[in-house]
């Protein structure tokens, strides 16, 4: 019976939260580009952009934040060691920060816009 922990297997879990918490970093001038340039031309492809957009900014943070979640569960219950908790609490960090602003960012850009249209 082997009563010590796999590192191997949360290493990844951790890694993929840090590194999904720095692309997040990408997401947010993508929601400034697209904030500045949303005008209802086509509304196909302002709706296909507008999707993309959702997804980068909200896709990236919240998979650092489910990662990060997943790793630091499975170190407490004792699944695998403490050698990615450092990695997973900073892609949940990242996450958190960027999915706040990029919610904030969304959605002003979205009202603000509905707005001028009317």
């Amino acid at each position: 019976m082997n009563i010590y922990p796999k590192p191997e297997r949360c290493r990844v879990i951790s890694i993929a939260s840090l590194v999904y918490g720095l692309l997040s970093i990408i997401s947010i001038p993508e929601i400034f580009w697209w904030s500045s340039s949303f005008r209802i031309i086509n509304l196909k492809i302002e709706l296909i952009i507008t999707i993309i957009v959702f997804i980068l900014g909200i896709g990236f943070p919240l998979a650092a934040i489910l990662c990060g979640a997943i790793d630091l569960k499975r170190i407490k219950s004792g699944r695998c060691s403490n050698k990615g908790k450092d990695l997973s609490i900073t892609g949940i960090a990242l996450g958190s920060v960027f999915l706040i602003s990029g919610l904030v960012l969304f959605f002003e850009a979205v009202l603000f816009n509905l707005v001028i249209i009317k």
